[in-house]
């Protein structure tokens, strides 16, 4: 019983700090404009010739640069509708928050990351809590299903199955988690297995 309690007490304490953390975010602080979407578009053909080390060197690691890259690789890009600056440009914001939450943490840490931001550092500490088994398989369900409903945590291509499904995560998934935590794995390849988890119905988005 008290161990029930202390999980979701634990809980209720990461969503809390996670909600602080994401209205520090979305503060909009900064955000591009239609010319920068335009921007993006005429120095795109760069990017896909000389590759991201040269094009966010050559830009001076900008905020703009570090967006479009972010917006280069994300599907959205492919868009191709009427409405596709708006799209992109609201799509933008995600990675303006993303860059500034970065820049926060830089400055507190003194370490300075150049490339692209991608998931905030601070959800590793989620992690850590569930590797360490301070909260259980449904709690880091609850904070990874709160993080991608809120936009955090970007899975494209996710398409739950119908009906329910237990809460039973696979131990590779915690494994993999591990590997993230310690910078031995991308997000990117992080993020594959959430998306397992999503495809299963284990996460419902």
């Amino acid at each position: 019983m008290f161990s029930h309690l202390l999980t979701k007490n634990v809980l209720f304490l990461l969503i809390f700090l996670l909600s602080t953390q994401l209205t520090s975010v979305n503060s909009k602080e900064f955000s591009l404009s239609e010319n920068d979407i335009e921007w993006c578009e005429e120095i795109h053909p760069q990017y896909e010739t000389l590759g991201l080390d040269w094009f966010l060197e050559n830009y001076h690691y900008s905020i703009e640069a570090r967006v479009c890259a972010s917006l280069y690789v994300d599907p959205i890009w492919d868009y191709v509708g009427e409405d596709r600056i708006e799209k992109l440009l609201d799509r933008s914001q995600h990675y303006v928050d993303l860059e500034i939450q970065e820049s926060k943490e830089e400055a507190i840490s003194g370490i300075n990351d150049p490339t692209p931001a991608k998931i905030p550092s601070w959800i590793k500490d989620v992690a850590k809590f569930w590797i360490d088994n301070l909260i259980d398989d449904g709690g880091f369900f609850q904070v990874i299903d709160w993080l991608v409903q809120h936009g955090i945590i970007e899975i494209p291509y996710a398409e739950p199955p119908e009906g329910e499904s237990a809460i039973t995560i696979p131990s590779w998934i915690k494994t993999s988690a591990g590997f993230w935590v310690d910078n031995k794995i991308t997000d990117d390849e992080f993020a594959i297995g959430l998306e397992w988890l999503i495809n299963n119905g284990i996460i419902r988005v």
